[in-house]
């Protein structure tokens, strides 16, 4: 099991969202109880069943685009599976979701077998320290790199933030940041450095394209 895999069973063990597993050749999905208990419904109607009894639920107005990003990560156009929808609660009415998914395993034609992913319901405030979007960008890029490469993620060493592209900084919280399995490559944010040197740190981070003074460890 490679250590992307392990990081998400972790993630999901301890999850407060309602995640999600497609086993592709065998059309069965697996899901803790808050994936349908958050709509009003009974786990037992959906034990054992395909992604139809998922989809059947979702607005009609929204059910073609869900299905065209999934055809995109099945026929290799995209690792992560990302797509924000209305679906029914056992009451008939509909709530905006939010749904992410990447591919966990593939088959010996390099095919998509197995994709995961998490839902949350949009009408709910976020924890700015449970950003699973860049959580989710962060393992994804973890999921490309090719066994044997060495990449490094970066991390404030003042306020913990971690770097998702060169221009965005987030906040993971620790519980979740454990379980990115990249080297850590300490260095300061360029809200920090403006904070501890407001003097120099416009000078720095127009000259420099990475974090400031940054340490591999």
């Amino acid at each position: 099991m490679s250590q992307y895999r392990e990081a998400w069973d972790k993630l999901l063990e301890s999850s407060v969202f309602p995640w999600w597993e497609w086993n592709i050749k065998d059309n069965k999905v697996r899901f803790n109880h808050l994936k349908v208990t958050m709509l009003g419904f009974d786990p037992e109607d959906f034990t054992g069943k395909g992604f139809e009894v998922f989809t059947h639920l979702v607005h009609p107005d929204d059910h073609e685009k869900a299905m065209d990003a999934m055809r995109l990560v099945l026929s290799g156009g995209s690792n992560l599976y990302q797509i924000d929808y209305r679906i029914k609660t056992v009451r008939g009415t509909y709530l905006w979701f939010m749904d992410r998914g990447i591919v966990i395993e593939r088959d010996a034609a390099g095919k998509p077998s197995v994709i995961r992913g998490v839902v949350i319901d949009l009408g709910e405030r976020l924890s700015k320290n449970n950003n699973i979007e860049s959580l989710l960008a962060i393992f994804d890029r973890s999921s490309k790199i090719t066994q044997g490469e060495t990449s490094f993620l970066s991390v404030c060493s003042v306020c913990q933030k971690v770097k998702e592209d060169e221009n965005h900084w987030v906040e993971i919280s620790p519980d979740l940041s454990d379980l990115i399995s990249e080297k850590l490559s300490h260095g300061i944010c360029p809200s920090c450095l403006k904070k501890l040197y407001p003097d120099i740190a416009d000078k720095v981070i127009q000259n420099v394209e990475r974090p400031a003074v940054s340490l591999r460890t």
